[in-house]
């Protein structure tokens, strides 16, 4: 397979998630572009021979960045109507968009890239930060393009595809937004176990142990939990 060329419009912390996972897959052949003008997080890119990073796309186009095999889209979706307007020439036909924006319709993007834009939506989800993550795909695309997509987003954990996008507003609000209800979940513990009299300190660790014991559990066993 020849060498892909992705660019990451977006680098934040889901981003640079996805970028540190992309450029620890011995099995990814590709060179980055990224694009992201708020830069003072990436110094870690330096010494990365194959990562080229730009403050917008004007720039990277002046400095004649390679044609990109897919562009993935990591902007927050107030964003992204002007970060798709500011791709300019970096759009091309050939190319293929990645989203991980939530609530953006593949419908909505092709109104806005070209209505024979290879377009894949996906739904990760925070703990994607450390590689425990979970994505659900929804990718009408050739094959070679869903498979690139697949490779790019299991670089921060588990990937299951959907096959119709309609779903995809529930998977946001189960797994795109589950983890924050498990946070809550240990911040009431916590409070809970302090109002029981119990240590601060001594209170967060049980309830962040109790948490992440019964997960690991559930991932261990093949029946439900309850």
């Amino acid at each position: 397979m020849a060498q892909q060329q992705i660019t990451l419009l977006g680098c934040g912390k889901m981003g640079s998630a996805m970028l540190e996972g992309w450029l620890a897959d011995r099995n990814l052949d590709a060179n980055f572009t990224i694009i992201e003008p708020h830069q003072t997080h990436l110094g870690w890119l330096e010494d990365q021979t194959a990562v080229r990073l730009y403050a917008d796309c004007v720039a990277a186009i002046a400095d004649g960045a390679p044609v990109s095999t897919m562009i993935v889209l990591a902007v927050k979706p107030q964003m992204m109507d002007d970060a798709i307007a500011g791709l300019g020439m970096m759009k091309h036909a050939d190319c293929a968009y990645l989203s991980i924006a939530a609530g953006i319709s593949t419908g909505w993007l092709k109104q806005r890239l070209g209505d024979n834009a290879i377009v894949i939506r996906a739904m990760p989800n925070t703990p994607a930060a450390i590689g425990k993550g979970i994505t659900a795909l929804y990718a009408d695309a050739p094959d070679h393009v869903r498979d690139l997509a697949s490779q790019l987003l299991a670089a921060v954990g588990q990937v299951v595809h959907v096959q119709d996008e309609s779903l995809m507003d529930g998977v946001t609000a189960l797994s795109g937004s589950g983890p924050a209800y498990v946070f809550l979940l240990v911040e009431a513990m916590t409070e809970a176990g302090i109002e029981a009299g119990l240590p601060d300190d001594l209170a967060v660790e049980l309830a962040k142990a109790t948490v992440c014991g019964a997960g690991a559990l559930m991932a261990a066993i093949d029946t439900t939990p309850a």
